[in-house]
């Protein structure tokens, strides 16, 4: 087996996450408050996310976030391939 590349799949591991979390940002605002909330108590069973569900959430904050998102996963996809190598 080929080693990882390791600057490539961190990259790809942030553009992935970026995709994840504006995916994410996309989908509430389809669905609204109460689309959200449905949805996500279906997806995590036994917690009542209508208390905790935000939906005022500024484009200057998404795009932050997307932006750490991309650091963090970036960081996380590069260690993941520096250990892959390393124990192959």
């Amino acid at each position: 087996m080929e080693k990882l590349n390791e600057r490539k799949y961190a990259i790809a591991s942030g553009v992935t996450s970026v995709v994840i979390y504006l995916g994410c940002y996309l989908v509430m605002l389809l669905l609204g408050e109460n689309g959200i909330v449905k949805l996500s108590n279906y997806l995590f069973h036994g917690v009542d996310f209508s208390k905790i569900i935000r939906m005022d959430i500024p484009m200057g904050e998404t795009l932050l976030g997307a932006f750490i998102s991309f650091l963090f996963w970036g960081l996380i996809g590069y260690l993941i391939a520096v250990i892959y190598n390393k124990i192959k």
